[in-house]
């Protein structure tokens, strides 16, 4: 009798990543059945490489602002915290969140690297919501800019009225932040004193854990903070449009900087949509309908779509497990942590 809620709870740690699988496979189905895997194969044979480095280069400027924005949140309540020392553990995440599922790398980040960051890990683990709240904001203000200019007989209108569903939900997450922002501690405390929890002595921690995770919000309390941190957002997302756009040139193609903004923006959205790590299939299958709506030619719509996922990919994965290889203890700090993170979803 004991071991059958262990084993539902197994099964349903493997469904997750199984259900993953499923989706990519049908995303990637949807693709072939659109292209001709020779002709996309061929488009991406032609590759420019001065427009690929270029590619390279915004790539590593958008990362940059990346960890600047993270050391931003962090500094708030670490001032001593150097900037230098965000830079592997954030790297780090990304690329175990590209290669395993359940998102893995951001409980890595949380768990793996307090010592580096002088921080706790519900701390941390504040910084990444507001990471996901900022992108968010800015992701879905790009796409609606874009899809202005695109007719709607081109796009999928499901597509846009689930962005719209993700307008109102994130601006209600957002507005809920800043007005409860300075009664989350009061909140915080009437939720340890509950009974329940004081009987079982759960009370310390929980008043312990929140506190760390709320105090990452004290940035939202500062006018010029919450601004810079949204231009900062928006800066890095201009510069992965870059990417997208580069690309693009580096194939041929004539996507200007409207397609690329709107097809970065559909693409990183859609990756909302649970699936293999790497957002194999989502990605790729957004971002060539968005590319499409912008009347760029099939073939070339996919043969972007694929290479600029590669592009995101690859140097990022590449960069972040090497660090994990040379530091030895990397993958098995990251396996703690996934197995923490995993159990606390449940």
């Amino acid at each position: 009798m004991n071991a059958r809620p262990e084993h539902r709870a197994s099964l349903a740690r493997w469904l997750k990543p199984a259900a993953g699988l499923l989706v990519t496979a049908v995303f990637l189905w949807l693709i072939l059945r659109q292209v001709d895997p020779g002709a996309v194969a061929a488009v991406v044979g032609d590759l420019a490489l001065p427009w690929l480095a270029a590619a390279l280069l915004l790539l590593a400027g958008d990362y940059a602002l990346r960890i600047l924005r993270w050391w931003w949140m962090l500094r708030v309540l670490t001032p001593t915290l150097p900037a230098g020392a965000c830079v592997w553990p954030y790297l780090s995440s990304i690329a175990v969140n590209n290669v395993l599922p359940l998102r893995a790398g951001d409980a890595l980040r949380a768990f793996g690297f307090r010592r580096e960051l002088h921080s706790p890990a519900m701390r941390v683990l504040g910084t990444l919501v507001l990471e996901r709240l900022l992108d968010m904001t800015t992701l879905l203000a790009l796409f609606f800019v874009g899809l202005l200019a695109v007719p709607t007989d081109l796009f999928p209108q499901a597509i846009t009225v689930s962005a719209a569903w993700l307008v109102g939900t994130t601006a209600l997450a957002l507005g809920l932040l800043l007005v409860l922002a300075p009664r989350l501690p009061a909140l915080l405390q009437r939720l340890a004193a509950q009974p329940a929890l004081a009987a079982h002595g759960w009370s310390e921690r929980v008043q312990g854990w929140g506190q760390h995770f709320i105090e990452t919000f004290a940035v939202l309390r500062r006018p010029a903070d919450v601004l810079a941190l949204l231009g900062l957002s928006l800066l890095i997302w201009l510069l992965e449009a870059g990417v997208l756009g580069s690309v693009a040139l580096a194939l041929g193609a004539s996507a200007g900087a409207g397609a690329a903004l709107f097809a970065m923006a559909t693409g990183t959205l859609s990756t909302l949509i649970p699936s293999s790590p790497g957002y194999v299939g989502t990605f790729d299958y957004f971002t060539l309908t968005a590319l499409m709506a912008y009347a760029v030619p099939q073939t070339q719509a996919a043969a972007i779509a694929l290479t600029v996922h590669a592009v995101l990919w690859m140097p990022l994965t590449l960069l972040g497990l090497g660090y994990l290889l040379v530091r030895g203890q990397g993958f098995v700090a990251g396996a703690i942590a996934a197995r923490t993170e995993t159990r606390l979803a449940e």
